[in-house]
């Protein structure tokens, strides 16, 4: 039974990282591209009216996303039923968004390019909501897919718009819409949605029950984003579009960390929901949250070290210069990730108010320390805000789960591994050197030799569910 719910866990990654694999390469790989199509002011404009669209979404869905994934897998409903009340819940936002068009287009960031803007921010937040059913009622690899294809149709429509007609922020707003609408088309399909949708399914109490649930979410939704986006706001104020474009573009690389951490907790979400009452939950917890310490701590420190190179090599040289603030975002990834672990207790219990809480600490935190470290520090000390804020609220996650599940964690691993990154954090406020460098690869390599056990246990584990699904086979 215990090798079990290892092996669901692995299934459940494996398809949504090989569904994800490819989207997400391309993503990387367009960033090179990005920066030789778009000027620093382009690139960074783009981004924030993206950044502005995450901002809203939660607020058009009224945080729907979240309840249709809780409901879904708990299957107290039916199917149908939380889909049609759902996309009454995105209909109705969708429409108040719409009439808002001449506020929107008031605002100097988003002016021409309102309809694109609330095109992109109706189509984010249908996509969000009903991607979350797919997960919810066992449809991963369709779940995957999407990922893919959106992805894809991004690319396509990206090289089009920019690299043959130039067409520059509004070719990227463009080719947003078009992968958005691929992944629509692609949902209506795969969920049959004709069948499920129906007006007699229309059922207020079942939307109050996931109203109750998700409302909460909204601001916990804004807290999330302004602990992951409000900086930019402020590097935009203090030091202009081009900054911020070169903040965006260092924050690329460490981002594939939380990338892949994000594919797994689509698969640990269902898992922590399933396993919710077994009687060694808090063992099967606790192994699990070392094995995914071990392997983020690692892929952290070997960013932070590969920064330079890789940065130097693959951008244009008007991004000089954003390979400094990398081992910052780094940790503060890791610290995102392992509170995001954390959060999942508030999700298995339906503590909605206790993830809003907590949240908002960090978020308040990270705009206290963002206005008083970017005019001291510049774009550097936007990612030591970070960092700070997502290690503050990873604290006091910590602390909320223990009391709930009491969980066991190796400190001989957790603290040196922080104090070895740290370090190299230390490094990175130096300018470039070779011996710098070395030391970088140094710390990394020690690290490796203090991981050891972590990681011959995973592989351990890893081979005995392997060896488990064969003979179930």
């Amino acid at each position: 039974m215990a090798s079990d719910r290892y092996s669901k866990l692995l299934k459940n990654s494996l398809v949504f990282f090989i569904g994800n694999l490819g989207s997400k390469i391309i993503s990387f790989v367009i960033v090179p591209f990005y920066t030789y199509v778009l000027t620093t002011e382009e690139y960074g404009s783009a981004d924030l009216i993206t950044t502005t669209v995450n901002m809203l979404a939660p607020f058009v869905m009224v945080g729907m996303n979240e309840a249709v994934l809780r409901f879904s897998v708990s299957k107290e409903d039916s199917v149908g039923d939380i889909a049609t009340n759902s996309l009454a819940v995105v209909a109705v936002g969708s429409v108040v968004s719409w009439l808002l068009l001449p506020l929107f287009a008031s605002i100097s960031i988003i002016g021409d390019n309102v309809v694109l803007f609330l095109l992109l921010l109706t189509l984010t937040c249908f996509n969000n909501v009903f991607l979350q059913l797919l997960r919810g009622i066992g449809k991963s690899k369709s779940f995957a897919f999407n990922g893919v294809l959106i992805t894809f149709s991004m690319a396509a429509a990206n090289v089009v718009a920019l690299a043959v007609f130039h067409f520059g922020v509004k070719g990227y707003l463009a080719s947003m819409l078009v992968a958005q609408a691929a992944g629509a088309f692609h949902i209506i399909i795969s969920c049959k949605l004709w069948k499920l949708v129906s007006f007699k399914a229309l059922d207020r109490q079942l939307t109050r029950r996931m109203l109750v649930y998700c409302i909460p979410l909204i601001p916990n939704s804004l807290m999330w984003w302004i602990m992951s986006a409000s900086d930019r706001y402020v590097i935009l104020f203090f030091l202009g579009a081009g900054a911020n474009g070169i903040y965006n573009v260092a924050q690329k690389i460490p981002s594939i960390v939380n990338i892949v951490y994000g594919i797994f907790m689509q698969a640990w979400q269902i898992s922590a929901i399933e396993e919710r009452d077994s009687e060694d939950n808090a063992r099967f917890q606790s192994t699990v949250f070392r094995y995914i310490f071990v392997i983020l701590a690692l892929a952290s420190s070997l960013i932070a070290a590969s920064s330079y190179p890789v940065y130097t090599l693959l951008m244009s040289s008007s991004y000089e210069g954003s390979w400094q603030p990398v081992a910052m975002l780094s940790i503060a990834n890791l610290f995102s990730c392992i509170a995001a672990f954390f959060g999942t207790t508030y999700v298995v219990t339906k503590q909605s108010k206790k993830a809003f809480s907590t949240t908002m600490i960090g978020a308040v935190a990270n705009i206290v320390l963002t206005l008083m470290l970017v005019p001291l520090l510049g774009v550097m000390g936007a990612a030591a805000a970070t960092a700070a804020s997502y290690a503050l609220m990873a604290v006091v996650r910590y602390r909320d789960t223990r009391k709930i599940v009491k969980l066991a964690f190796d400190k001989k691993e957790i603290v040196p591994s922080l104090m070895v990154i740290a370090v190299q954090v230390g490094i990175s406020f130096f300018p470039y050197s070779p011996n710098l460098l070395i030391a970088d690869f140094v710390l990394s390599a020690v690290l490796i030799v203090m991981l050891r056990r972590g990681l011959l246990d995973i592989v351990k584990k890893g081979h005995s569910v392997v060896r488990a699904r064969g003979k179930a086979f």
